[in-house]
């Protein structure tokens, strides 16, 4: 079987957050291809004076101070950034070098902007998949320095797998060629959502509503601090309950002051499904974020409706038992509706097929 190169963003795994199931998305999507993924290997420091060393020790390689002066990649001269392309750097020489399979490398980690610099040096051709267009983390002031960056860097794959339709527009318009391959959970993750939704549809008691997000996440709580305010306002006129669950969502309740809100924390699997088979839909809200590209797919699998505002609703718009809303008045008359348990979500296979004949044809010669 031949063996290709992959940068992966996250551990491939069912559990965990969004971006480890992306990742187990596009390792499922290599085995059906007959493709073997080899991680990149990555040497790890055992202390930030080893660190520093290795990034002092690949700065003053020839090869590393022609990309440091490289204009695209804008490292400039602050110390910090030096160091931390000079690891980065090292990190992609040590992992293409010891390759030994085919010169294909699949780039989830965009953040990184050398590695397709530094793959081309080793003759890699470059598949890019970012979990998202990065620059939009950055603040204002750093965004178009960095989006400029990043643009130049994902010019430099041999081909580019958008994971929403809104970066598929944005790259095309900067005359990338970008794909579109929009997120289905890998098969086990899938059967666990199908479960859900077959233990849902026997549920008789179904009148909660579900918050579920990550409050470490600084969009995300903003996010969530914004959504509960407008839900208190709501609960004037609306009677409702409402669980908010999810990694450092304690941190939340001093922010629920009415009874009816009931702020879980973390939570297991076992009692996170419970909270899914009984809830009456799961609201989303962002305010300023990149939108809700996982967590609404898996959402409907299970058979829940998702009540979302413009922002967490982006590339989910036309999925059947998807309900956007743009202010309080409208979040709160979808509230207020019955809500049919939305049809499958069907599984993208035209865009998986595009994508396995890219990695087939690139792998072919």
């Amino acid at each position: 079987m031949k063996q290709i190169l992959v940068d992966a963003h996250s551990l491939p795994t069912a559990e965990g957050h969004g971006a480890n199931r992306r990742s187990a998305q596009i390792a499922e999507l290599i085995a059906k291809a007959d493709l073997q993924a080899c991680a990149l290997p990555k040497n790890i420091p055992s202390s930030r004076l080893e660190k520093i060393a290795i990034a002092a020790r690949s700065v003053l390689h020839p090869h590393s101070l022609r990309l440091m002066l490289h204009r695209d990649l804008q490292v400039g001269y602050v110390p910090q950034n030096i160091a931390l392309f000079g690891y980065r750097q090292q990190m992609y020489r040590q992992g293409l070098a010891q390759h030994c399979g085919e010169k294909l490398f699949l780039w989830e980690t965009t953040k990184n902007l050398v590695a397709p610099y530094v793959a081309q040096d080793f003759g890699f051709k470059v598949i890019a998949l970012p979990h998202e267009l990065e620059s939009f983390s950055f603040g204002v002031k750093q965004f178009p320095q960095r989006f400029t960056a990043e643009i130049a860097a994902l010019a430099k794959a041999k081909a580019v797998f958008c994971i929403s339709r809104e970066e598929q527009w944005l790259l095309k318009l900067q005359k990338i060629e970008a794909d579109f391959l929009p997120y289905y959970p890998a098969q086990p993750i899938l059967e666990k959502l199908l479960i859900l939704r077959s233990t849902r549809s026997a549920a008789i008691e179904q009148e909660r509503f579900l918050i579920v997000g990550t409050a470490f996440n600084t969009p995300t709580r903003a996010g969530m601090i914004e959504q509960i305010d407008w839900l208190h306002q709501i609960r004037q006129s609306v009677d409702f309950q409402v669980d908010i669950v999810g990694y450092g969502t304690e941190q939340l309740a001093s922010y629920c002051s009415h009874p009816d809100f009931k702020v879980h924390g973390e939570v297991s699997s076992e009692h996170l499904n419970r909270l899914l088979i009984h809830t009456k839909a799961a609201l989303v809200h962002q305010t300023a974020a990149v939108g809700a590209l996982t967590r609404i797919p898996e959402l409907l699998l299970a058979g829940v409706p998702v009540i979302a505002n413009n922002i967490a609703c982006r590339s989910a718009f036309e999925h059947d038992g998807v309900y956007c809303y743009d202010d309080q008045a409208e979040l709160a008359e979808l509230m207020s509706k019955p809500l049919a348990m939305p049809k499958v979500l069907p599984r993208p296979m035209l865009a998986e097929q595009r994508f396995i004949q890219v990695l087939q044809k690139e792998t072919s010669v």
